[in-house]
C-alpha cells in the first residue's frame, strides 16, 4: 500500500511540475569536462600523458540546478553574473538553446568562472578553475533588487544556489528571504560555508555533513548521535523550517518539525559526485513547490541524486529515469 501510494505521489509531482515556475539566484559556472585515455607517462616529468578524445561543456554551478529543473519540465529563470568573454558567450547559447529564462549581468574585463577537469578513462586526474571572486556591486544590487521585486509575483519559489563565486552576498540573502516570506513563496538554500549563518528563516537548507559542521564551527560527526544534534542546532540557530543533510553513500537524514528522519542512498555505484548537490535542491523544491512535505520532497530528490551520481560530470534527471529508478527502488523493496 505505501508503494501504491508514493507511485501516485510521484505521478502527481511529475504532472504537476509544468506549472511550477521557480527562480534560481546563484553563481554560474562553465564546466569544461577533458577525457581520454593514459598510455604513458611524460619524459619531462612523472605525471601521466592524457590523449584527449573528447571535450563537452555543460552548465555548472547554479546553471546545472536550472537544467535540473528544467530536465523534470519545471519553468525557470537564473539571476547571476557572468563576463563579457567567450565563454559567457557559450553559457548564455547553453541557456537560450534549452529556454531557461535568465537575468544576467554582464561584467567587461571579468572572467567568467570555468573549471575544466581532467578525466583519463574514469578517472578525475586534475581540476583547473579560472575564476575571480568579485562582489557585487551596489548598482549590480539595485538592478537585481528591482528585477526579483517585479518577478517575485510570477514565481512559486526561490532557489539560492551558492558556490562562493561573490553572486550571493549577505545582504542579498535577507533581502530574497524577506520578499519571500512577505509573498508567501518558497525559498530554499544550498549553502557555502561562508555565509551559513546568514541562511536564516528558509523552507529548506541542504547542506552536506561537511557544510553542516564546518557552517556551524563544530568537528564532523561521526555517529548517528551527533549528527541528530548537530541537525537541531542548525535549525534552532537559524530558525529553519527544514533541513536536509546529504551525506554521500550514507544517503541523507531530514530535519522537519516532525522529526528527524533518514533516508539510505539509493545507488551503491557512485561514478561522479559532481552537482548531485543541484539535484537535490533542485527536486526538493519543486516538490515542496508541489505541496509536498520535506521528507516526501527528499525520497525523491535522493532518488535522482542516486541517477545523476552514476553519471559523468554536472547531469540531471529526466521523468522517465526517476519513473525507471522509483520501480526498481520499490521492488527491490518488496522482495
Amino acid at each position: 500500500m505505501a508503494g501504491m501510494l508514493k507511485q501516485k505521489q510521484l505521478e502527481k509531482i511529475l504532472a504537476k511540475i509544468p506549472e511550477i515556475r521557480v527562480l534560481v539566484v546563484g553563481d554560474l559556472i562553465l564546466d569544461h569536462f577533458v577525457s581520454g585515455q593514459v598510455k604513458r607517462i611524460s619524459p619531462e616529468a612523472p605525471v601521466p600523458v592524457v590523449e584527449v578524445k573528447k571535450e563537452i561543456y555543460r552548465c555548472g554551478g547554479a546553471g546545472n540546478v536550472c537544467f535540473n529543473i528544467k530536465g523534470l519540465g519545471g519553468n525557470v529563470t537564473i539571476v547571476s553574473v557572468i563576463g563579457e568573454d567567450e565563454n559567457g558567450t557559450i553559457v548564455k547559447n547553453m541557456l537560450e538553446e534549452s529556454h531557461i529564462g535568465s537575468f544576467l549581468v554582464s561584467r567587461k574585463d571579468f572572467p567568467t568562472s570555468i573549471k575544466t577537469r581532467i578525466i583519463a578513462g574514469s578517472q578525475q586526474m586534475i581540476r583547473v578553475d579560472k575564476e575571480r571572486i568579485e562582489k557585487l556591486s551596489q548598482d549590480e544590487i539595485s538592478r537585481i533588487q528591482d528585477f526579483f521585486a517585479k518577478e517575485i509575483e510570477n514565481i512559486d519559489a526561490v532557489i539560492i544556489s551558492d558556490y562562493g563565486k561573490g553572486m550571493i552576498i549577505p545582504s542579498l540573502i535577507s533581502y530574497f528571504v524577506q520578499v519571500c516570506r512577505r509573498q508567501n513563496k518558497i525559498i530554499t538554500v544550498d549553502p557555502k560555508i561562508n555565509h551559513f549563518f546568514y541562511y536564516k528563516n528558509v523552507d529548506c537548507l541542504t547542506p552536506n555533513l561537511m557544510e553542516a559542521s564546518m557552517g556551524m564551527h563544530l568537528p564532523e560527526p561521526s555517529t548517528e548521535e551527533e549528527i541528530v544534534s548537530l541537525g537541531k542546532k542548525i535549525r534552532k540557530k537559524l530558525s529553519a523550517q527544514n533541513l536536509v543533510i546529504t551525506r554521500g553513500k550514507d544517503g541523507m537524514t531530514i530535519f522537519s518539525d516532525s522529526g528527524v528522519r533518514n533516508l539510505p542512498a539509493v545507488s551503491k555505484e557512485v561514478f561522479d559526485v559532481t552537482g548531485a548537490g543541484d539535484t537535490v535542491i533542485a527536486v526538493i523544491t519543486l516538490a515542496m513547490a508541489c505541496g509536498f512535505d520535506v521528507f516526501s520532497a527528499s525520497f525523491f530528490a535522493n532518488l535522482a541524486a542516486g541517477i545523476v551520481v552514476q553519471k559523468l560530470g554536472t547531469a540531471n534527471v529526466s521523468p522517465e529515469e526517476l519513473k525507471a529508478v522509483f520501480n526498481d527502488y520499490v521492488f527491490k523493496k518488496a522482495i
